[in-house]
């Protein structure tokens, strides 16, 4: 007897694609969010430096009035992509529970050696993340509690929502894994376009959009986007004065950005083995 295989890899666009109805955000409404943010915050930049002139060298000034800008153009994009989203899904609620117990254990090595490991390939081929930083660095010593509010909480509450909750989830409804993984990822290096946080930024996306892809849970994504901003926040505060000294002499270490790729490669196979898979193509 003849059978039909209805498998299909990460690599296929649902084959029910047709018989399903329209959704949000499409590939074209999700990559207008990062051109409108960059318009609209360049536009708020220009005013800002016109009625603050020391705003261009005082990097400190800086953050605390781009910062905003820039959390609360995501948040107004989250809030209007989400309605839109929610009259096609009247019943989608975003999926924040609990963060699975792999993915708290092994997170904060997978976090520290991305860090290491990415930012470090990327002092390799002289393009340095490591001074794009310093502003991250003078506003953990200077405004601590601006910081932790900041990135402990309204960054990754908002961009898990938008970028996992919102534009992934849709992607991944309607798309192949491989194609809505590597167009969030995408989408993430947009809103910065900088090359000096290419692998970084398109490996955190890819990691974080993988995670969400195994277990359809922003409680995990949400954690590790804490893990993101807690994890300078230590190494500021523990090594002190020694802070760029010490960083910097491991980035430019072959063996500790070496041991960091290894780390995460086992990380990520330890979450591939103990995460239970949400989505049938990548079981």
């Amino acid at each position: 007897m003849k059978t039909t295989d209805n498998t299909h890899s990460i690599f296929d666009d649902d084959p029910l694609l047709a018989e399903k109805k329209k959704f949000y955000p499409t590939l074209g409404h999700a990559w207008l969010i990062p051109v409108y943010s960059l318009v609209v915050f360049i536009t708020f930049y220009i005013a800002a430096t016109l009625a603050y002139p020391g705003i261009i060298n005082d990097k400190l000034l800086s953050s605390l009035i781009t910062i905003p800008i820039y959390c609360s153009l995501l948040l107004v994009m989250l809030i209007y992509s989400y309605n839109r989203k929610k009259k096609i899904e009247p019943d989608y609620i975003l999926p924040f529970r609990t963060p699975s117990v792999a993915v708290l254990l092994t997170g904060p090595f997978l976090m520290f050696s991305l860090y290491l490991f990415t930012i470090g390939v990327q002092e390799w081929i002289h393009l340095s993340a490591f001074q794009e930083w310093d502003s991250v660095f003078l506003l953990i010593r200077e405004k601590p509690v601006f910081y932790c509010f900041i990135y402990f909480l309204i960054d990754p509450l908002i961009q898990e929502s938008l970028m996992r909750g919102v534009i992934l989830d849709s992607f991944l409804k309607n798309y192949s894994p491989v194609k809505a993984l590597l167009n969030v990822a995408a989408i993430s290096f947009a809103f910065s376009l900088s090359p000096y946080t290419l692998l970084y930024t398109t490996s955190f996306s890819l990691m974080l959009s993988w995670i969400y892809l195994k277990t359809g849970n922003l409680g995990n994504t949400f954690y590790m986007q804490v893990l993101c901003g807690l994890i300078p926040a230590l190494l500021v505060f523990i090594l002190q004065d020694q802070f760029n000294t010490y960083v910097q002499q491991a980035l430019r270490s072959p063996v500790w950005v070496g041991a960091a790729g290894i780390i995460a490669i086992l990380c990520i196979i330890v979450l591939q083995t103990s995460l239970p898979s949400t989505n049938k193509a990548i079981k």
